[in-house]
């Protein structure tokens, strides 16, 4: 007999089981490096004056405690995929005769969930980019779909591997005559990378999805980072959507973008996203709401109704929305200063074995690790092991990317987390020889 018939587990995801290990570690050298939230020099949460006060506004009489609707607040949804995709790009999209429904969600985590579940069988290969967030392989072993199919995103440039892709996405199409191709990216800024690869590698990745435009396609979008890049705000980062609609051109393409102010409002805690259908086919739009929606009714039912109200209430105030922008530029400021930091701190003595991803923006830096073999295991693995042996705590990505979060760490941190990687690196290196 067994218990559990889920393969889903904390200790599985690199980030939360770390962050538990972490929690139980009692050691006063401890360094922690996990989470990735923006955090001023003392480590206390940047959240927008404009949160605070939309909060104060709608706690003078006291809490709505009535239910939200699991569709979410009237008009909500609506907002939150203009502020995601701006006025210019949702215009070109009307022209195309692209449709557009959309639904509140429990961040852009259960965006993507809510989309798969209701999109995509068990039996689906869903592909995705290594490196990722590794919560795409949690959202998959809850729902009890295969392992997630992935392609290696970095050519040997650091720019997008049109090649790896393509491949990818050859082998899935081959195994079955009829079979979905369901893409999630995430882009722009992206978690672990920082990546930005622009309009021209979208233009690539389009005629190359335009060759399989006979089967369902779907990509799911996550821009939980597309507020921070250099300048913060900018309505234009995802003016690329209308092209792919123009290139593909079919009825079977369709695009989620799965949105959250968790990052671009800084509620973290107060977890509101919204999943946005895209498409030429307009019974799948006009269904968007009763099926995906279904999906959230039949697993905890409604969102937060509270949060949704201060989201709301800051997307009808033009003041309080302009704050948040400062905030998302001040932010993003901060952090690529940071990140400047970190490389000078640490490029000049970083090992052979070590390589640094440089982002084009967004909330972490990572350290590509060399996979050459030390005796049974990767030198990744060795260096890895070692690193938490001495009270490091930063997550590995895809057993190769160490992400270290500028956005929650400061100048001086910096520093000594440069100093550690480089003390244990030296350690391994030492022992190798």
């Amino acid at each position: 007999m067994v218990f559990y018939s889920t393969e889903a587990r904390i200790s599985k995801d690199p980030i939360v089981g770390l962050l538990q290990q972490a929690s139980a570690d009692n050691a006063e050298d401890k360094m922690v490096a996990i989470i990735g939230s923006a955090a001023d020099d003392d480590g206390k949460l940047i959240v927008p004056e404009a949160v605070k006060e939309a909060a104060r506004r709608l706690t003078t009489d006291g809490i709505n405690m009535a239910y939200a609707p699991s569709t979410g607040l009237a008009g909500l949804a609506e907002l939150m995929s203009n502020e995601i995709l701006g006025i210019k790009t949702i215009d070109a999209l009307v022209k195309l005769s692209v449709y557009r429904s959309e639904l509140v969600t429990s961040g852009g985590t259960n965006a993507i969930s809510s989309t798969l579940l209701a999109c995509t069988s068990k039996d689906d290969q869903v592909i995705t980019h290594n490196p990722h967030w590794a919560g795409y392989d949690s959202v998959a072993l809850a729902l009890g779909m295969k392992p997630l199919v992935n392609f290696d995103i970095l050519d040997a440039n650091q720019g997008f591997n049109f090649e790896a892709f393509e491949a990818c996405i050859e082998k899935v199409a081959a195994e079955k005559a009829d079979a979905k191709i369901t893409i999630i990216l995430n882009t722009p800024f992206d978690n672990p990378l920082g990546k930005d690869f622009g309009d021209a590698a979208w233009k690539k990745i389009a005629e190359i999805l335009a060759k399989y435009n006979d089967r369902e396609i779907l990509i799911i979008l996550d821009t939980a980072y597309l507020d921070f890049g250099p300048e913060g705000k900018d309505y234009r980062r995802l003016s690329f959507i209308p092209d792919l609609f123009r290139t593909i051109n079919s009825s079977n393409f369709s695009l989620v973008i799965a949105g959250t102010v968790s990052k671009s409002f800084a509620m973290y805690g107060a977890r509101v996203g919204v999943a946005t259908l895209l498409t030429t086919n307009k019974e799948n739009a006009d269904n968007w709401k009763d099926a995906a929606g279904g999906t959230i009714r039949g697993t905890f039912s409604n969102a937060c109704r509270f949060s949704q109200e201060i989201t709301l209430h800051i997307l009808q105030d033009m003041a309080l929305l302009a704050d948040v922008h400062q905030f998302q530029h001040d932010a993003s400021k901060l952090i690529n200063e940071r990140k400047d930091v970190f490389i000078d701190a640490i490029q000049s003595r970083l090992p052979e074995e070590f390589e640094i991803i440089k982002p084009d923006s967004g909330f972490f830096i990572s350290l590509k690790i060399s996979e050459r073999a030390h005796q049974d295991s990767s030198f990744a693995d060795v260096f890895y092991k070692q690193l938490v042996a001495s009270h490091f705590y930063a997550p590995l990505i895809s057993g190769k990317y160490l992400r270290i979060p500028t956005c929650g760490l400061n100048q001086e941190k910096l520093w000594h987390v440069a100093d550690r990687l480089l003390k244990v690196a030296g350690q391994v290196l030492t022992t190798q020889a």
